[in-house]
């Protein structure tokens, strides 16, 4: 996934690494692969998150890849999804809602005059919006 490490471990696949990026810069799903850890031979990389949709002959297919063999494979635990992030735009819209929705209550709340005016009809309206007794 990451396409610096890539370009060093395979660079007959690319011109250069600038094709490198581009190509990793397109979506990729990882939707229904399997996570493994992976610890390679002479520990220069340390142990790599692989992910992989079939685990048959992953190690070699690994070596293949890498050039180096693979000491041990262990599935990786599942990444915790990130909190789903809040758009700016929609917090100020929720926050405006909020303030227009306290107005209403409030408006709901005062008895309204006796006699026809705008004032009347602001709090007969608030009263319906909420499902309050409009008489």
């Amino acid at each position: 996934m990451d396409a610096q490490i890539a370009f060093e471990l395979r660079p007959d696949l690319w011109a250069s690494p600038q094709d490198c990026r581009m190509t990793f810069r397109k979506a990729q799903s990882v939707a229904g692969v399997k996570r493994v850890n992976a610890t390679f031979a002479g520990g220069g990389l340390g142990t790599v998150l692989v992910l992989a949709r079939s685990l048959d002959n992953l190690a070699k297919r690994l070596e293949w890849i890498v050039g180096l063999s693979v000491v041990n494979l262990t599935l990786a635990e599942p990444e915790v999804e990130p909190a789903p992030r809040q758009d700016p735009m929609r917090r100020e819209a929720d926050a405006k809602e909020d303030e227009r929705l306290a107005q209403v209550h409030k408006l709901a709340k005062e008895v309204p005059p006796s006699h026809d005016c705008q004032h009347r009809r602001d709090i007969l309206a608030a009263r319906a919006e909420l499902g309050l007794s409009v008489v």
